[in-house]
């Protein structure tokens, strides 16, 4: 039987997990052995502190982030180079105990680090990369010597071209979306109560609160807010709620299982510029509203909506009830829900097991 390693990582942001998960369910389906294996812990006390401190980094310091993410476009090669020192020993015991055909990293640190183990240790095996930022990604993600890189866009093909890549060795592949999450046929339609799912818009506690306020004002909005792990937001919000009655049509959740009903439901969706969640927004049919960012890692990505017209950028929550009341008032929020069903990228996970599977079809003979 065929055996896939996906290289990931359990807490640096959902998107990772989330593609690794919709390429497993994939290959899986077609008979596919996969083992998913976070590298971070692989790397001692040192690795696990680096994926601990990304939440609370990009959450609560954005600054002192900002500054992490510079040095590592400034310096990637030595970044490469001190994670594969940490890595070489223990991810090499992981290889050589699961013996895979193929392996696969969703994680733009873990690149240059396995093709340097693979050569090192002549290990033939087809080392292939899912880049998943969408608009620019960081120089971190860059592998000359992979065999793939699926891209999550053509204009990230273009670029990629421009430093050097081959075209073999490029996929425009789309982002992997798990498929739960399906695709419509119809657009949706205007209601006369507009459908508003908030998912954690901001990294800022004050602007997230504050949106909320700006939002319950508009007379004709239903809203659910999604708070995900992060406990001191649901608390603030619902200490908000108990405060302003304003507040009493909002929902507040935790964590979820349900987002891809939570997505059907809503016919505009505020987020931060994640990529999982834009490509999920646009996959389930649904006008996005571009409202945070981590600084440096997902300035540009608000651009995947705004060039597909299918959304907007706001990030200042004095000015969101005027943009939703405006979509409202005019036909803006149809012409974005119809323009979401044509947003591409959004499908990317058949592409990528389908090569993946081929590989390993022919390993087999």
């Amino acid at each position: 039987m065929s055996k896939v390693l996906i290289l990931m990582a359990e807490r640096t942001g959902t998107g990772h997990k989330s593609a690794a998960n919709a390429i497993e369910r994939n290959l899986v389906a077609k008979g596919v052995t996969v083992k998913q294996l976070n590298c971070f812990p692989l790397m001692g006390k040192v690795g696990v502190n680096m994926e601990n401190c990304y939440i609370p980094l990009t959450t609560k310091h954005p600054a002192i982030w900002k500054i992490a993410h510079s040095a590592q476009q400034m310096f990637p090669d030595i970044v490469h180079n001190f994670i594969y020192s940490r890595l070489k020993k223990t991810l090499l015991n992981e290889i050589k105990e699961f013996q895979p055909d193929v392996i696969i990293s969703v994680h733009c640190m873990i690149t240059k680090a396995v093709s340097k183990l693979l050569r090192k240790n002549d290990l033939k095996i087809p080392f292939l990369i899912n880049v998943i930022d969408l608009v620019n990604p960081p120089k971190v993600w860059r592998d000359k010597r992979a065999q793939m890189s699926f891209l999550p866009t053509e204009p990230v093909r273009q670029q990629y071209l421009r430093l050097g890549f081959k075209p073999e060795q490029l996929i425009v592949s789309g982002f992997p979306i798990r498929e739960d999450i399906v695709i419509r046929t119809e657009p949706k339609k205007v209601t006369e109560n507009v459908r508003i799912l908030m998912v954690n818009p901001s990294i800022n506690l004050k602007k997230n609160l504050q949106f909320v306020r700006e939002l319950a004002q508009i007379e004709r909005a239903e809203i659910k807010f999604v708070c995900g792990r992060d406990e001191r937001l649901y608390n603030a919000l619902n200490q908000e709620k108990a405060n302003n009655p304003q507040l009493n049509k909002v929902e507040i959740f935790g964590f979820v299982k349900n987002m891809p009903e939570l997505l059907d439901w809503a016919q505009i969706l505020l987020t931060k510029a994640g990529p999982n969640m834009l490509l999920e927004g646009t996959r389930s049919g649904t006008a996005v509203i571009v409202t945070g960012h981590i600084p440096g890692q997902e300035a540009q990505n608000y651009q995947y909506i705004t060039a597909n017209q299918c959304g907007a950028r706001c990030e200042n929550p004095n000015k969101i009830k005027a943009l939703v009341q405006s979509w409202i008032d005019t036909n803006t929020l149809q012409t974005y829900l119809v323009n979401a069903l044509q947003a591409g990228g959004n499908d990317g996970t058949q592409i990528i097991a389908d090569y993946i599977f081929d590989i390993c079809q022919k390993s087999v003979l």
